[in-house]
C-alpha cells in the first residue's frame, strides 16, 4: 500500500488530464472508475505470468511432484513445488527484463487511454475481452510445459516396456526417482527458453490490458 501511494504521488505529477475533486458521487464514481483500469491492468499481467506457474504444475504433476507442496508467499496459499519454482523464476526474468518499468509505461500510458472524465470507463466489451483471454493461461502453460512432458512420457513408456520385459524389477520403487530425475534434468534444459517465453508473456500481458481498455480483441 505504501508502494502504490509513493507510485500515485509521483504519477499525480505526470498526469495531464484532471478532474476536479469535489466531495460528491461523482468523484466516487470516477475514483472507482480509476481503480478498475488498475485492476484490470495489474489482472491482465498477472494472468499473462500465471502460465509459467501452470506449466510447472503440470510438470510437476508427472514428475509425481504433486503431493509435495510448499507456501507461496505472494498468494498465501500452498502450490506444488514445481508450480512454486516456475511461478518465483517468471517474477525473476519480469523484472530482469525490466517488466516492472514496462509496466509503469502502462499505468501512465492508460491515463491517455482512459482518462479521467465523467463517463470515460472501461467498456463491456474491454471486460469481456479480458475475462475472454483466460484460454490463453491454459495455452502458453502447456506449450511451455510441453517439451519436459514429452520427455516424461518418453520415460514412462520406457519403464513400461522394462516391466514387460523383465517382471522381476519392482517398477513401484526405482519409477519415483527416475521419473524425479528425467523431470529435473528436462527442466534444466528448458531453461533457456524462459526468457523468450516471458517475453512472450509480457506482450501478451501488454496486448491484453490494451484490449481492456480500449474494448477490442487481442
Amino acid at each position: 500500500m505504501a508502494f502504490a501511494f509513493i507510485v500515485a504521488c509521483l504519477l499525480a505529477a505526470v498526469v495531464k488530464q484532471s478532474a476536479p475533486l469535489t466531495l460528491s458521487w461523482a468523484t466516487v464514481v470516477l475514483a472507482a472508475d480509476q481503480v478498475l483500469v488498475g485492476l484490470a491492468i495489474g489482472f491482465a499481467m498477472q494472468l499473462a505470468l500465471a502460465a509459467m506457474a501452470f506449466a510447472g504444475d503440470l510438470i510437476g504433476v508427472q514428475m509425481g511432484f504433486g503431493f509435495a507442496g510448499l507456501l507461496d508467499v505472494q498468494n498465501r496459499f500452498e502450490v506444488p513445488v514445481m508450480s512454486d519454482f516456475f511461478g518465483l523464476v517468471g517474477l525473476l526474468l519480469f523484472i530482469g527484463l525490466n517488466g516492472h518499468l514496462i509496466l509503469l509505461g502502462v499505468l501512465v500510458k492508460s491515463f491517455e487511454v482512459v482518462p479521467i472524465a465523467p463517463g470515460r470507463a472501461i467498456a463491456a466489451e474491454g471486460w469481456h475481452a479480458l475475462v475472454g483471454a483466460g484460454a490463453m493461461l491454459f495455452q502458453m502453460g502447456v506449450w511451455l510445459a510441453l517439451p519436459v512432458i514429452a520427455i516424461l512420457l518418453a520415460a514412462q513408456l520406457a519403464m513400461a516396456l522394462l516391466s514387460r520385459v523383465t517382471p522381476q524389477i519392482n517398477i513401484m520403487s526405482i519409477g519415483f526417482s527416475v521419473f524425479m530425475w528425467v523431470g529435473i534434468a528436462a527442466t534444466i534444459a528448458l531453461l533457456p527458453f524462459f526468457v523468450p517465453a516471458v517475453e512472450h508473456m509480457i506482450e501478451t500481458g501488454l496486448k491484453l490490458s490494451a484490449a481492456a481498455m480500449t474494448g477490442r480483441s487481442p
